[in-house]
């Protein structure tokens, strides 16, 4: 986000780089619970 103090234009791009690897843990975490409780392999 030190580019956004120096050029205010690069905002958008900068947020956009920023969230979506934290989006994609959010997503990872959701997947592993799902998996961990509702999928039973032996039932």
């Amino acid at each position: 986000m030190g580019v956004v103090a120096e050029e205010p234009g690069f905002l958008g791009k900068g947020l956009f780089l920023m969230l979506l690897p934290e989006t994609l843990i959010i997503f990872g975490l959701a997947v592993s619970l799902i998996l961990m409780f509702a999928w039973t392999p032996f039932a």
